[in-house]
């Protein structure tokens, strides 16, 4: 089994606040980034996950986001499988696909992020704001190997 994994520095949390209500347009924003990523990642899969994105102030240094950010930043890490092996799979990258479909996808900023979005979008490729990587490991959400 194949688990995907997603850090990104685009407040994605998942709040359930699925109505705008007075005093709630913050934590409505905030899922609807939530809910932009689900569909994404569901163009091309059914996805499974156990647990909603997690957010940790951590050092991206060594993590591969863009150059622009350097330091402590809030990351945010989602873990999935999909319904069928490779689903994602173009010219030998296993997240080829959901990086195509995921890149520049509009999000709302000025969230909980702790980067300066130059550009309110999911960044895949961009070198200088690279704001979102994905990984394919081997193995379940859980981390066993199969």
């Amino acid at each position: 089994m194949e688990t995907i994994e997603i850090k990104t520095l685009i407040d994605i949390t998942n709040t359930n606040k699925a109505r705008s209500l007075a005093g709630q347009e913050f934590e409505h924003n905030q899922f609807k980034n939530w809910t932009t990523l689900l569909q994404c990642l569901g163009l091309r899969s059914i996805i499974y996950y156990e647990n909603n994105s997690v957010v940790e102030n951590i050092d991206i240094k060594e993590l591969g986001f863009g150059k622009a950010y350097k330091g402590k930043h809030n990351v945010w890490t989602f873990k999935f499988t999909t319904d069928r092996v490779n689903v994602y799979l173009q010219d030998d990258n296993p997240v080829g696909f959901l990086e195509q479909d995921l890149d520049n996808v509009p999000v709302i900023g000025n969230l909980t992020e702790t980067i300066n979005i130059a550009k309110a979008v999911f960044l895949i490729h961009d070198q200088q704001f690279k704001n979102t990587l994905i990984k394919a490991h081997q193995g379940s959400i859980h981390g066993d190997e199969t």
